[in-house]
């Protein structure tokens, strides 16, 4: 069978898959890797309205 990319071998591209999977279907972080976590705001910093919020 061929495949897309040669880049990495199919167990490669296995390993890749169930690393990443917990990221793309949770809900939240994994926190398999906690250093990947946002880090959360501090007390002093300006606040950002959420994302397509509208400005009035």
């Amino acid at each position: 069978m061929e495949r897309g990319s040669d880049k990495n071998s199919p167990r490669e591209d296995d390993a890749m898959k169930a690393e990443l999977r917990g990221m793309l279907q949770g809900n939240g972080p994994s926190r398999a890797e906690e250093w990947r976590d946002p880090e959360p705001p501090a007390d002093d910093d300006p606040e950002v309205p959420p994302a397509g919020a509208s400005q009035g």
